[in-house]
């Protein structure tokens, strides 16, 4: 086939162009590294660098000036879920008196909406393998962390105080995002394998004692094991494990290490043992301070959402109460004290829009992914906020348009005759020069078919 004819089918790519995609490669690569590990948050509050996380976000998003226009390919589901999002926000906020708190509030969910479209934005059109190896190495990095932690208390920061954190500061947050973690970047792995991330991501959350994070950690291996998304001989292994865990969990090593931690002169392992104690009498929980807190400001927020259902308590109100100095822990009751009965919706809404039909991850992994966040939402009222967590949405939603869009390629060449490789329809086409056959000279509409929109070269227009 002479050059010109291939030139028809195949999309040309300037220097520019191969140029621009490397960079976006090596942009994602650094902002999945920065924002999942929690590593600005952790560089301000340390302190060690002086500079807050909004400036680095404001820096990724000057660099990424290249890719904004992707932002129009957000799909539909996201789109709309984001547009309810924020307007019930501003209705919620226009109820209230203009005070800084509400301001603020409204202020950081307009943040997370934009988060989630740079981060979409770069992860759109190519392949999110090397996101998802930069994520496997972020949870490697975490688990080290947490173990260090675990018996040198306070060797990150004088933050991190009660139980391992590692860059994330909270133990909780490192424990959720250690699970996510686990479900993004397991498929990257080979079946045989997957089993380390498994128990990896599992010894680093034990680590945090999180109980929303190991509750959720069993769940998901459950689900995987039973989707199969590990093979067949592993899981004969994983089930035993993971029953092995849970005897281990009621037994005598416990004792030991509330033993350890006791003798510590320092106590900054303080919440570690009330941890171990709860474990080991279950029928003691609700002794424990973190647990009775929680209990009061459920209470509390309860309250609110029954003084006013419908239309809520405008933006913030449990984070302004005299209940208690935090809020809810509960993202369902912080949203429904906050918007009323609409806002039980903004979560489930929000996983909703990113596993809706999407065809760009395994079925198992969107089923994990749903049930862990909607599970999540129980133990926090920061999910929708947290930038590790957006990040996992605006992954799933880049698969979802990365897939649509190499179907759609595929189709439009299996109409003109063409020849597909693997690769082809893994990737995005235009990163492909597959092999032609040769197919009779297509007229102006057919031929347009071959082309993606974005890198149409008007050649039918040129030989017109």
């Amino acid at each position: 086939m002479s050059a010109t004819l291939l030139e028809q089918f195949v999309p040309y790519r300037t220097r520019i162009q191969i140029a621009l995609d490397k960079y976006q490669y090596l942009l994602s690569i650094v902002a999945t590294f920065l924002f999942y590990s929690n590593l600005p948050d952790y560089l301000y509050a340390a302190p060690i660098i002086p500079i807050p996380p909004l400036v680095w976000i404001g820096l990724i998003t000057v660099l990424s000036f290249p890719f904004l226009k992707k932002a129009a390919n957000i799909p539909k589901p996201l789109l709309a879920w984001m547009v309810f999002y924020l307007l019930i926000s501003l209705l919620s906020l226009l109820t209230v008196s203009g005070d800084e708190i509400s301001f603020t509030d409204f202020r950081a969910k307009v943040l997370s909406v934009l988060f989630i479209v740079l981060m979409y934005v770069l992860f759109q059109q190519k392949s999110l393998i090397h996101v998802k190896y930069t994520i496997l190495a972020v949870v490697v990095m975490s688990v080290i962390n947490n173990m260090l932690e675990l018996f040198s208390p306070r060797l990150f920061s004088e933050l991190n105080v009660g139980r391992p954190a590692g860059f994330y500061i909270d133990p909780n947050q490192a424990g959720c995002a250690l699970v996510l973690g686990m479900l993004l970047g397991i498929t990257a792995i080979k079946k045989p394998y997957r089993w380390i991330v498994i128990v990896v991501a599992g010894v680093g959350i034990m680590a945090t004692f999180s109980r929303g994070a190991i509750i959720g950690w069993l769940f998901c291996t459950i689900i995987m094991i039973s989707g199969r998304v590990l093979s067949d001989q592993r899981r004969k292994i994983i089930v035993p494990a993971i029953l092995l865990v849970l005897f281990l969990a009621s037994i005598n090593p416990l004792r030991l290490l509330s033993d350890y931690f006791k003798g510590d002169p320092s106590g900054a392992n303080w919440d570690i043992m009330y941890r171990l104690e709860e474990f080991q009498n279950p029928s003691g929980i609700g002794k424990e301070d973190s647990a009775v807190s929680r209990q009061g400001v459920v209470a509390g927020a309860m309250v609110l959402f029954s003084q006013r259902p419908f239309w809520g308590n405008g933006l913030a109100s449990t984070r302004k109460w005299m209940v208690a100095d935090i809020s809810t822990h509960n993202m369902y009751l912080y949203y429904m004290a906050d918007n009323g009965i609409l806002g039980i919706l903004f979560l489930p809404g929000a996983v909703f829009a990113v596993v809706y039909r999407n065809k760009g991850e395994q079925s198992t992994i969107l089923v994990c992914f749903a049930v862990f966040v909607s599970l999540w939402g129980l133990f926090s009222h920061e999910v929708l906020a947290e930038r590790y967590t957006l990040s996992s949405f605006a992954i799933l939603a880049a698969m979802n348009t990365n897939q649509q869009w190499s179907a759609k390629f595929a189709q439009n060449r299996d109409r003109l005759g063409l020849r597909q490789s693997r690769a082809q329809r893994l990737l995005p086409p235009s990163r492909q020069r597959s092999q032609l056959a040769l197919p009779p000279v297509p007229d102006k509409e057919t031929a347009q078919l071959a082309l993606p929109p974005a890198r149409n070269q008007k050649f039918i227009e040129d030989r017109d």
